[in-house]
């Protein structure tokens, strides 16, 4: 839930953030893990990387997800795949307004960790309305298989913090899907309006509205603080390109507060989305420690015809 008192306050919070120093220069383009294994080839036998799911086996892997959310057939998979992908399928997830809310793949990782990075390819339907909420990073303990609520609440220090890497149209200012902000719950979030605690929007000064019917490769990076200090920091990149960075978090209280699950989903509720059907492409997911990078490779042709 996002209202112009909440997007004004998190915009001035995210201003004060961008101002804290930068522990490290993060890496950009073909820099990361992604440069070893071109077309993502036994990614997974990297000791950094917790998770790749490419989604060519066509079948969801409850080994590989602790919780798979498919209401009223929500999840389905695609003859569709980014140019830079060495595979063919990919996951969609259909959201349709009055049957389902979208759908959610989901992955708990014990032990957790201090840093996380999240890779995914997307796309949007030519046609695809504004998003209510979408790919998360999270803390939590104790941790659960699946993910818990929290909405308009401050989490505890010491329990959760959690950010989404998600587009927002920040009501109606920008078109459909949105600019890409992190969305994000921690201890010391500021209040909305309404006495409530909705998530602080992290955006870069520049909107970055994605072209509806292109992939881009999207990746999200969340660093734990250290203990007792405001060390900790947020960044995401398009396509390699480092775009949003924003330190300054005390995201915890207690040391055992872990990074410890990641979230793919897209998620529409009738606040925000009129179109019925919205339609959105995932694919070549790698959850790490480091920053992993678009796939290396030679790139394949681009599909061409009508879309899936």
């Amino acid at each position: 839930m996002r209202n112009l008192a909440i997007v004004l306050a998190a915009c001035s919070l995210a201003a004060a953030a961008q101002r804290a120093p930068a522990a490290e220069k993060l890496p950009e383009g073909g820099q990361g893990i992604a440069a070893k294994y071109p077309g993502d080839a036994l990614i997974e036998k990297d000791p950094r990387v917790l998770l790749h799911e490419d989604f060519e086996s066509g079948a969801f892997d409850t080994q590989r997800w602790s919780e798979i959310s498919n209401k009223a057939g929500a999840l389905s998979f695609a003859d569709d795949a980014p140019p830079d992908s060495a595979g063919t399928k990919s996951l969609l997830v259909t959201a349709k307004l009055g049957e389902n809310t979208g759908g959610h793949l989901f992955r708990r990782f014990k032990p957790g960790v201090e840093r996380m990075h999240g890779r995914f390819y997307v796309k949007f339907a030519p046609d695809c309305d504004y998003i209510h909420h979408f790919v998360h990073i999270v803390a939590e303990n104790p941790p659960t298989p699946w993910p818990t609520g929290g909405a308009g609440l401050c989490p505890a220090g010491d329990k959760k913090f959690s950010t989404g890497l998600e587009p927002c149209g920040f009501n109606a200012k920008l078109p459909p899907p949105g600019g890409w902000n992190f969305y994000t719950y921690w201890h010391r979030m500021k209040k909305s309006g309404d006495g409530k605690f909705w998530g602080n929007s992290f955006a870069p000064a520049t909107p970055h509205v994605p072209e509806r019917g292109r992939w881009y490769c999207m990746e999200m990076r969340v660093q734990a603080n250290t203990v007792g200090k405001d060390d900790g920091r947020q960044a995401f990149w398009i396509d390699g390109r480092l775009v949003g960075d924003f330190g300054g978090f005390e995201w915890r209280t207690a040391p055992d507060l872990k990074i410890n699950a990641f979230w793919l989903m897209s998620y529409i509720t009738d606040r925000w989305t009129k179109h019925p059907v919205n339609r959105v492409w995932f694919d070549d997911v790698v959850v790490a420690t480091d920053y992993i990078g678009p796939i290396a490779g030679k790139k394949k042709a681009a599909a061409t015809g009508p879309l899936r």
